[in-house]
């Protein structure tokens, strides 16, 4: 059994959570309000319950083995009281969060030389209440390959998530950016759910953001041919049309959105590498916009 805290009990965390109790670890969350159940269900499969251990101050974190970082990544910052009374010498950080840049948002906020590990985490779930998740089709998390993946993947022995390590890590890391970049800034920017896809030119603008992105993956290190471009778009064209994301769901709740790590990071690493990428670097003003509307709200 493993100490783990977990930072961020929304929709992943709940399920994360409900995923490592299953497999008999102690885990504790930090939440602003607590709450006294942990119900993660699977869609048409009964919830799974467990007592929740849930802290409400950075003082009263108990030491831990490991910490899961799950809040967004531009929540990062707010969740720095957290990391310096959770991470100890010992304690090594798993990161799961949308983007390529788990590492490099997590290291400005614990001691020098802690260990961090970032996940790649395909979990489609929705909090409908404190502490209670609902998910469907896929438990999934991956982290790169080495002593310290091992034992992170080892963690969901026993539980419902799928673990593995893996030595195309930053490819796989970049072909979920290549979901994300286009499906996100498309629902959130036209405020309407995956049925927009078939609406006229969208199909095109989705194909574009998917190019850049590859271009920039590839740059990166990512082996992403060519055919993936269609191949993602036969993805979002069969998607069900009422089915939304995490930046649709942020929009429409007039939430602040994860517009930095999903497009303008595109933009930001289109610039190191001299690339061109005008249909990213056109729409991350108005994503950006739209999200600091919401955050002075």
């Amino acid at each position: 059994m493993s100490r783990i805290t977990l930072i961020g009990p929304g929709a992943i965390g709940s399920a994360i959570g409900g995923a490592l109790a299953l497999a008999g670890h102690e885990v504790t969350f930090c939440a602003r309000k607590a709450f006294a159940r942990l119900s993660v269900q699977k869609e048409s499969e009964p919830a799974l319950v467990f007592p929740a251990r849930v802290v409400t101050s950075p003082a009263n974190v108990p030491p831990a083995d490991w910490v899961l970082l799950c809040v967004k990544a531009y929540q990062v910052s707010s969740a720095a009281d957290w990391l310096a009374a959770a991470v100890g010498p010992e304690t090594r950080v798993a990161v799961l969060q949308n983007g390529v840049e788990q590492r490099e948002n997590a290291e400005p906020f614990v001691p020098t030389g802690t260990t961090i590990v970032p996940v790649v985490i395909d979990l489609p779930a929705s909090r409908t209440a404190p502490g209670e998740v609902k998910w469907k089709r896929i438990a999934a998390v991956t982290v790169p390959q080495g002593p310290d993946g091992e034992d992170f993947v080892n963690l969901f022995t026993g539980s419902f998530v799928t673990a593995e390590t893996s030595d195309e890590f930053v490819t796989r890391a970049w072909l979920k950016l290549c979901n994300n970049a286009p499906s996100g800034a498309i629902l959130a920017l036209t405020g309407q759910r995956m049925r927009v896809m078939h609406e006229p030119g969208i199909a095109d603008l989705a194909r574009a953001i998917l190019k850049e992105t590859i271009a920039v993956g590839r740059a990166e290190g990512a082996r992403l041919d060519d055919a993936l471009v269609e191949r993602q778009m036969q993805f979002f064209l069969a998607a069900t049309g009422d089915e939304g994301n995490s930046m649709y769901e942020d929009r429409m709740a007039g939430r602040e959105m994860e517009w930095n790590a999903r497009n303008a990071v595109i933009v930001r690493k289109a610039a190191q590498h001299g690339i061109a990428v005008p249909v990213s670097t056109t729409l991350v003003p108005f994503l950006a916009a739209i999200s600091n509307a919401a955050k002075k709200d």
